[in-house]
């Protein structure tokens, strides 16, 4: 005996209130982002701001890691070989500051962990900043959905 399922508008409304019930809650967003300061694993491609830039000179770089191919944990490792007063922002596409961070400078090595997974798909920025000069990272989070449709002919 084959089973077919059917499209009924109950189940299409169904399926409507779970995806906008699922993107509401994706909507919420955090204000804590950092969440610890020991080393993890993991890549995340990213661009980085034009080499011409003061700190660069100075040896100072920014690297970030994703933990795990299906998380949005990060790991954030900052050279600061001069101990210059250093700030982090994280921003989105139209360059709102989400967090705010005043860095400790008594190591020559900042690490920590950024949670972004509450925020919605988008273009967003971490931005290492000492006066005028920073230094940015680029993080791009998409959600891919895939839609299979099955039909079955008796």
């Amino acid at each position: 005996m084959k089973h077919s399922f059917v499209c009924t508008p109950k189940h299409i409304l169904t399926l409507v209130a779970i995806v906008l019930g699922l993107s509401m809650q994706a909507s919420a967003q955090s204000e804590t982002f950092a969440y610890a300061n020991n080393p993890g694993s993991g890549s995340k491609s990213a661009r980085v701001a034009p080499e011409k830039n003061e700190m660069v000179r100075k040896g100072c770089k920014i690297d970030i890691q994703q933990e795990g191919a299906e998380q949005l944990r990060f790991l954030v490792q900052i050279d600061n070989p001069t101990g210059e007063k250093l700030t982090l922002f994280i921003k989105d596409a139209n360059n709102n500051t989400l967090h705010k961070e005043a860095l400790d400078v008594t190591s020559p090595k900042f690490v920590a962990r950024y949670n972004l997974e509450k925020l919605e798909d988008g273009a967003y920025t971490f931005e290492i900043r000492n006066g005028k000069n920073k230094l940015e990272k680029a993080v791009d989070i998409k959600t891919q959905l895939m839609v299979n449709r099955v039909v079955s002919v008796e």
